[in-house]
């Protein structure tokens, strides 16, 4: 009579192999994880950014992009600006980001599209992106004074 099944010794190798494959896999994943989430919120900030210019040559008026309550991490809010002698309007709003965001500018705290797409400002733009767990790891958004958006790894 043949006994079919696993020693005591197979199952054991067995089991130290695959912790060992665990153990080395879940931080790569969580790394991933991060990247993708900074990749994720840099993809949304570009889209707004993309949103509002087009929209300032659309209605041929200024549209800002501000913080909510002066914090770029809580989200922002796309705003055209009097619309036709009308109130202002509230295009999109985009909330809590999971990434720390900073917007580098020296005269204030939004940005400002024209009529013709272009930054209303005296200086380009520029959005670090990054996130606690990984202080190396971080992406910029720059916006160029004629209003092209690039996004690039660091």
């Amino acid at each position: 009579m043949k006994v079919r099944g696993f020693t005591l010794i197979e199952l054991i190798i067995t089991l130290l192999i695959g912790s060992i494959l665990l153990a080395w896999g879940v931080p790569n994943y969580r790394d991933f994880k991060l990247r993708r989430m900074i990749t994720d919120n840099a993809n949304n900030l570009t889209y707004s950014l993309n949103l509002a210019r087009a929209e300032a040559v659309r209605y041929g008026t200024d549209v800002e992009v501000e913080p909510n309550n002066s914090n770029w991490r809580l989200g922002w809010t796309i705003t055209a600006k009097g619309v036709g002698g009308a109130p202002d309007t509230i295009i999109a709003q985009e909330s809590r980001m999971d990434t720390q965001m900073r917007l580098v500018l020296k005269n204030g705290n939004k940005i400002v599209f024209n009529r013709i797409g272009g930054l209303k400002a005296n200086e380009p733009a520029e959005f670090v992106l990054r996130h606690k767990d990984m202080p190396n790891d971080k992406k910029d958004v720059f916006v160029t004074m004629s209003g092209n958006i690039k996004v690039v790894n660091k």
